[in-house]
């Protein structure tokens, strides 16, 4: 039953044994994205839920009920669309619905409000509604064509997308952002607008459902955050040009690479975990790629003079975060409040700065991205003042003039010159500001690099652009191949980090829910952890920043074939 799935969920939730969405996820019901809404208007709502079921005395009168599935029913009975349920439950519900009516009647004449909201705690009723972004899957339609089928369908397009490119193009970029956050507060429901930053973005009032919308079960349009669709374009690798995602997993910012790339050129994908690799695995060609090779490795383990992966000359990095900035995650409704440790943050900086100096190890790579969606400097401005100090062959460039206010410098005043320096050149949002998932962005290019095919072999074409008509229903074809040589382990003793990878902010709201046909069920084999010192806590679990501390010196020792799958 619906009210028992959301008990269970409401308790491992409340008890941090995993995140809302994964817990969801891995609950085995047939409709998920009903579960999960009711789960998180539940969470949302529990400390009013709590005191008017004690003031009622609903577990007193009905002792056999479990306190979270009493307080789902009790959401749905008072501030949902009614009860869902038959049989004894049905009926301990409304022999206690006068009481349980009264007592919240009565907490709001005490508290001298008229809406329930105007009880909520204040850090659930401050938290910025998101809109819904839309990334153009390019590699498949064109955003003229979707802005004209969302418009055929009853939306209202308050800007369209040659209208902000006449804007875009015609003036500042920082009065651009600035109008565009205007217009983005200001959107009501079924309205929508192009983004005023990105050309291939639309973006839609705050709690819009598209998933059962037929550009989306074509995968025309992916439900992707502003945030997650940044580094890819600041990185802008060229068609033809060989890439590294490496830490890939779920796919998003792999299928942008390769519309931006026009599916040619490679795209080498790395991921460790099992699970988002096989959905890795499949949500790429669904978009339409074809120029993707996918790899279950750790990142880190690549070797940058491998013959496949020595003519790399662009690398995303992603790597895993603290999470801090993800407003689209619900985790926040069974949050403390106080946020990662600053241990946990050394580690996580650790693996990170490991992660960003093996990407600007490879041999002929001109272009790296490195982002995060943390809001913490130890995660963003530290890690890049060290890859700075550790790579000299390697400068910033400045992210910021094609996105404007975007671009956020911390005001402390107590920074040094050169880490002042460094924030002015990278991009950061701030979910309240900008209207997105706070993240961080730093670009890296090579001193002697030069860009536009001046230098380097021409890369082999691979991939024309799918027919929609023939292909829509077909599955890509999938080949196994060998994996790329490990790098040569040095003979030192100290204990090597990493972090499983489990990154993507696809927006995890209960109108934002993945498509279950999305899902992955396969659960991760569980792997050796080291000592507890260097393990991260569970605090926030959630699927974007949850992360494991594991040891490849170990996992190298078996001599066991990593998988790579390959798009023909």
């Amino acid at each position: 039953m619906l009210y028992i799935e959301a008990g269970k969920i409401i308790e491992k939730a409340q008890n941090k044994e995993g995140s809302i969405k994964s817990l969801v996820f891995k609950s085995g019901s047939q409709d998920v994205k009903q579960l999960f809404a009711l789960v998180c208007k539940t969470l949302k709502y529990a400390s009013i839920l709590e005191q008017v079921m004690a003031v009622a005395g609903l577990l007193q009168q009905e002792k056999w009920l479990k306190g979270p599935v009493a307080m789902s029913m009790t959401y749905d009975l008072l501030l949902g669309k009614g009860l869902r349920c038959r049989g004894k439950f049905k009926r301990a519900m409304k022999r206690n619905t006068p009481s349980l009516e009264a007592a919240l009647a009565d907490m709001k004449k005490q508290a001298k409000v008229a809406s329930v909201d105007d009880l909520l705690p204040k850090q659930i009723r401050d938290k910025v509604a998101m809109p819904r972004y839309v990334r153009v899957n390019t590699l498949k339609t064109t955003a003229e064509e979707a802005e004209d089928t969302f418009k055929a369908d009853g939306y209202e397009c308050v800007l369209s997308r040659q209208e902000a490119d006449e804007l875009m193009q015609d003036s500042d970029p920082t009065i651009n952002s600035t109008q565009g956050i205007h217009h983005i507060k200001s959107l009501q429901p079924k309205q929508f607008m192009a983004d005023m930053d990105l050309s291939e973005v639309f973006v839609f009032a705050p709690g819009t459902d598209l998933h059962d919308h037929n550009l989306f079960k074509k995968k025309q349009v992916l439900l992707q955050d502003k945030a997650s669709c940044i580094p890819a374009k600041v990185l802008s690798p060229a068609p033809g040009s060989h890439v590294i995602d490496g830490c890939a997993a779920p796919g998003n910012k792999t299928s942008h690479l390769a519309a931006i790339m026009q599916n040619t050129g490679k795209i080498f994908a790395f991921d460790s975990a099992k699970g988002r690799y096989h959905s890795m695995c499949k949500l790429v060609p669904n978009a339409g790629v074809t120029n993707t090779t996918f790899y279950n490795q750790d990142f880190l383990e690549t070797n940058p003079d491998d013959d496949e992966l020595s003519s790399v000359e662009y690398i995303l990095v992603d790597p895993s975060c603290s999470g801090t900035g993800m407003v689209a995650r619900q985790d926040y409704l069974t949050d403390s409040g106080e946020g990662p440790s600053r241990e946990r943050l050394k580690l996580l900086s650790r693996v990170q700065l490991k992660i960003l100096n093996h990407a600007l190890s490879f041999p002929r790579v001109k272009r790296v991205v490195y982002s995060t969606c943390s809001i913490h400097a130890e995660e963003n401005g530290q890690v890049v003042k060290q890859a700075l100090d550790e790579n000299p062959q390697f400068e910033l460039k400045r992210v910021l003039p094609p996105w404007g206010q975007l671009s956020t410098v911390n005001r402390s005043g107590n920074e040094d010159p050169e880490m002042k320096k460094i924030k002015s050149l990278c991009l950061r949002s701030l979910p309240d500001e900008h209207r997105t998932n706070g993240f961080f962005v730093a670009l890296f290019e090579k001193k002697d690099a030069t860009f536009g095919g001046e230098d380097g072999d021409e890369q082999e074409v691979r991939g024309q652009k799918r027919n929609l008509e023939d292909d829509e229903d077909e599955e890509e074809e999938i080949q196994d191949a060998p994996s790329p040589k490990k790098k040569k382990s040095k003979k030192k003793k100290h204990k090597k980090l990493s972090l499983e990878v489990a990154s993507d902010n696809e927006g995890n709201d209960e109108n934002n829910m993945v498509d279950p046909e999305d899902l992955v069920t396969s659960t991760q084999k569980k792997k050796k952890k080291v000592d507890l010192e260097e393990t991260p806590s569970e605090e926030d679990g959630s699927d974007h920043e949850r992360t494991e501390v594991v040891s490849p010196s170990k996992h190298s020792k078996k001599k066991k074939k990593k998988n790579r799958q390959s798009l023909k």
